[in-house]
């Protein structure tokens, strides 16, 4: 099956990239762009083939389009592109440059900082392009080292071979006494030609014996590095097995009649957008899959509520946003294998993604996201009815629209932290705190975060506090902090830092455990890792990874 690129992502460019510059598909920068025939719509190659492999229309304008009816870009988009400034591919390699886009693949080629493999045998390090010789000849323990005693003895060899061949030039001018002495001579010469021999053997037993010597430290550092591999899963699986003993005891002794499982739905892996959907145990330390969704989601969200798990909207196929919800209900508040999912009547206001929401007294309410049929960020905040007439009503605006942020909810109160601000030529991340009164329908600003950050995940921890886990900083990095905020004192401290760096994870809290799920480093690769946080202990340990990388997707506790 053939393979189509995506546009480029926004935060790989060293300024904000006009929105006019954006696939009218997946809303990254365009790669490769071509236009509908009549209203010049713009759209990656790749994204707009992909989207008329299902429909014969311009998926903006509706006119009839096909893949031989596309065009070229107009010559002054290409040329915009190509000035475009773009991180190096091997930034997290070392690589600090920005290049043009249209000189990116000839900086590729010759950049000091792609990966180059050692050619000593044994070794197969990869190392930067521009440190391979140093490698090779000076750092590499593989490396051929020429010994002190091997010198000399290939010094006197080398003498040896001088004196005879000048000892065979004298034999050559002395004509007929060297015929007279013909015995002589040969024996002279075979008693040479056998210490020259002799030195040669031992030279070679030398070398041979260096090579056993280097062989014999590299397999020992390779059984040390796989020991020491060994007792790290040995410990981690005995942590586990503590921990799952601990909460089996828990619900035995403490009258608890099931345990709660985590489930995690949907999401992005860099190729498709998910609608599989996992269950995670964390007594048996152990991972399942259950029935997938009717369509595939990124940035959703999702709440429990009436004994069933409710996800609303995202991105889908064709990177469109989505206004459907789905529901998966459960067999006594335990999630069951069999159970399909349904859709519901109920529809958002507007195909919402990166939006977040909540229940409160038997109703659903959604706050902020990106609109999809406007391409802008929303400041509502909005009640949907989950019954007939399936209604839907503005409460309140917010003071910044808000996407890729987080909420936690407090008895009838709302914090709001974070996210981002916009989507195309203005963007900006937010530290600020909103505390949304349900009752009194009104916002009020609260003490912000220690720093910017969009795209966390977010739960809520006790009666009066939330964390914050991982996301993505002003500089378009993940991060690995963590944040303790506290909504009465407004105080905030941090927690040790995760193992991975996570933008675009979920987080869920099993009784006193903090589970982080996927995300995507610092080299844009989506995760399967799986992490935990016990405050009694104070650090983060590996769980079993997901069946799947997933990013941006979402995350209930039932």
């Amino acid at each position: 099956m053939a393979s189509y690129d995506t546009g480029w992502e926004d935060e790989l460019f060293q300024h904000p990239v006009g929105h006019t510059l954006h696939c009218g598909i997946c809303l990254n920068v365009l790669k490769d762009p071509v236009s509908c025939r009549h209203n010049e719509h713009l759209f990656c190659r790749g994204c707009i083939t992909i989207h008329l492999m299902n429909f014969q229309t311009c998926p903006s304008c509706m006119e009839p389009l096909t893949v031989e009816s596309l065009r070229q870009a107009p010559r002054t988009v290409t040329n915009l592109l190509s000035e475009l400034k773009i991180r190096c591919q091997f930034f997290d390699r070392g690589c600090g440059q920005f290049v043009e886009l249209g000189d990116l693949e000839r900086h590729v080629t010759d950049c000091g900082f792609a990966p180059a493999v050692c050619s000593n045998e044994g070794c197969q390090l990869e190392v930067n392009k521009q440190d391979l010789l140093h490698h090779e000849t000076a750092v590499c323990e593989l490396r051929r080292v020429k010994c002190h005693n091997c010198n000399e003895i290939r010094q006197e060899m080398d003498t040896v071979k001088v004196n005879l061949a000048a000892m065979n030039e004298k034999l050559k001018g002395v004509g007929e006494k060297m015929e007279r002495n013909d015995r002589n001579q040969e024996k002279f010469k075979t008693e040479v030609v056998a210490k020259v021999e002799l030195v040669q053997k031992q030279l070679n037993k030398q070398e041979e014996s260096n090579r056993q010597l280097q062989a014999d430290n590299v397999e020992m550092k390779r059984s040390l590095n796989e020991i020491t591999k060994q007792l790290e899963r040995m410990t981690q699986q005995t942590s586990h097995e503590v921990q799952a003993e601990e909460m089996k005891k828990d619900i035995a002794e403490g009258g608890m009649d099931r345990e709660p499982k985590v489930v995690i739905a949907g999401g992005w892996n860099g190729r498709k957008y998910l609608n599989s959907v996992e269950m995670f145990s964390l007594v048996n330390a152990s991972w399942a899959p259950l029935k997938s969704m009717k369509e595939g989601r990124s940035r959703q969200s999702s709440v429990v509520y009436n004994n069933q798990i409710f996800v609303m909207g995202g991105v889908g196929r064709g990177g469109t946003g989505i206004k459907s919800i789905e529901k998966l209900s459960l067999n006594a508040g335990q999630v069951d294998q069999s159970i399909t999912w349904e859709n519901v009547l109920a529809k958002l206001p507007a195909p919402l993604n990166g939006h977040c929401s909540v229940v409160y007294n038997g109703r659903l309410i959604m706050i902020g996201g990106c609109d999809g049929s406007k391409g802008a960020h929303s400041d509502s905040i909005t009640e949907i009815s989950l019954v007939s007439p399936y209604t839907s009503k503005l409460l309140a605006t917010m003071p910044h629209a808000r996407y890729l942020h987080g909420v936690a909810m407090f008895g009838d109160k709302i914090l709001i932290l974070g996210g981002k601000v916009s989507i195309f030529a203005y963007s900006k991340n937010l530290a600020s705190v909103l505390l949304y009164d349900i009752t009194k329908n009104e916002c009020n600003e609260l003490a912000a975060l220690p720093y910017p950050v969009f795209d966390m995940a977010t739960v809520k921890w006790g009666d009066d506090s939330v964390i914050i886990v991982g996301g993505v900083d002003s500089n378009e990095e993940p991060l690995n902090k963590v944040l303790l905020y506290n909504i009465k004192t407004q105080k905030r401290r941090m927690l040790p830092d995760m193992t991975y760096r996570r933008g675009g994870c979920v987080a869920a809290v099993v009784r006193d455990t903090v589970i982080v799920m996927g995300g995507r480093d610092e080299r844009r690769k989506r995760l399967k890792s799986v992490e935990c946080f016990r405050f009694d202990r104070s650090s983060w340990q590996e769980l079993p990874e997901m069946q799947e990388e997933r990013c941006s997707a979402t995350a209930v506790v039932c």
